[in-house]
């Protein structure tokens, strides 16, 4: 029963986080106003350690956030009315 629910999410974040990211590349220039996206696409010239810490301490911060507020964003999705009984 959740897989269309899950997919329309899923479509909804990829299309919201690519905006996130193409308008603020092509618009910002300083490094000091740049979203975490447009910055660490801009480190691709780093060391390749220091990149893989960089985007895994961005991954773990949506994770933790959405594991520490499941229950509110399954509600919000609108699972808690799916069950009958």
């Amino acid at each position: 029963m959740s897989r269309p629910i899950i997919g329309v999410v899923s479509v909804f974040a990829v299309i919201a986080s690519w905006k996130d990211f193409l308008w603020p590349f092509l618009v910002l220039k300083s490094n000091s106003v740049k979203p975490l996206s447009v910055y660490l696409q801009s480190m691709m010239n780093v060391d390749k350690g220091t990149l893989m810490a960089a985007l895994s301490i961005a991954t773990l911060i949506p994770v933790i956030m959405f594991l520490l507020f499941q229950r509110l964003f399954l509600r919000g999705a609108g699972l808690s009315g799916a069950v009958k009984g």
